[in-house]
């Protein structure tokens, strides 16, 4: 599945059940590597997606930004 095709949803999901393999502690150092890289990959595009999300939900109401105040 592409980063396209991932929704938030799902994503949260995969990060649950990464972080249950890796808190379990029965893979070797490069299984644990992987998902480990994989879950910091959905964290970042969870972050962008929440990011777009607010950007967009500020435009429909008209608020600005905090930080741009």
């Amino acid at each position: 599945m592409s980063r396209e095709e991932v929704g938030v949803e799902e994503a949260l999901g995969e990060l649950e059940r990464i972080v249950s393999e890796l808190e379990e502690g029965k893979m070797s150092l490069e299984r644990s590597l992987e998902l480990y890289e994989r879950g910091m990959s959905l964290v970042r595009l969870c972050n962008l997606r929440l990011d777009s999300a607010q950007r967009r939900i500020e435009c429909l109401t008209g608020e600005v930004p905090s930080d741009l105040l």
